[in-house]
């Protein structure tokens, strides 16, 4: 009897030497997987049940993914990508570099409620097994400490590290993100949860105004 995985090797080289017919098959299993996740959850599918939801053969997921764990990666992957765009999107709204920063914790807290099958992936697979995955997180971080690192540039901030600054950001809107999800901050529509994310994240950012409006104050002093 043949090994699980010399049997996986065989489909994989399989799928790869087979011609397809489908215009995206990547696109279309990953469409799939989301699918089977929000009707089943991260562990109650498998590659099989992913190729026939997307009307498939079950060699065709080989072409693109070694196994499932190489799937949910790639979810992943593409999720903190989309986060990057849209944080900088929200970022870009504003100037003042609090209201940059504010902006884009408030759109991480709406990216999860869009697409809660997806922000579950991505804080849930094992990044340090997939790189790509890994590298796209830390990109993702990366954007944080960037906005951090413009408001204590404007000298509203030098008290800690730009690091330590994200980690304390990251962790307030990823709590509200998850408790928000699991219906544990008692909201009944979105509107009242972004609300009160406005105002945490305002409330988080206090020092950084208190900050400014010293520096503002000392300078009309000086003028004087």
């Amino acid at each position: 009897m043949l090994a699980v995985s010399t049997l996986f090797a065989i489909l994989s080289v399989m799928a790869k030497n087979k011609p397809y017919h489908h215009g995206n098959l990547r696109r279309v299993l990953l469409n799939a997987s989301l699918e089977l996740i929000r009707e089943t959850g991260l562990h109650g599918f498998t590659l099989r049940e992913v190729a026939r939801c997307a009307g498939v053969s079950h060699a065709a997921p080989y072409r693109h993914f070694q196994d499932k764990a190489d799937l949910l990666a790639a979810i992943a992957e593409e999720g903190f990508d989309r986060l990057i765009e849209e944080m900088r999107a929200a970022a870009s709204k504003a100037k003042d570099p609090v209201a940059r920063l504010e902006n884009a914790g408030l759109a991480y807290i709406g990216f999860a409620q869009d697409q809660p099958d997806r922000f579950a992936v991505m804080f849930t697979t094992q990044p340090e097994e997939k790189p790509a995955a890994q590298a796209a997180g830390a990109r993702c971080f990366a954007e944080l400490v960037d906005l951090v690192t413009a408001c204590q540039n404007a000298g509203q901030s030098n008290d800690i590290s730009p690091r330590t600054a994200a980690l304390i950001a990251w962790t307030q809107v990823h709590g509200i993100a998850e408790l928000a999800l699991r219906g544990q901050l008692g909201f009944k529509t979105r509107k009242e949860l972004m609300e009160f994310a406005s105002k945490a994240t305002a409330f988080a950012n206090i020092g950084y105004r208190k900050r400014k409006a010293k520096q503002k104050a000392a300078k009309i002093t000086k003028k004087n």
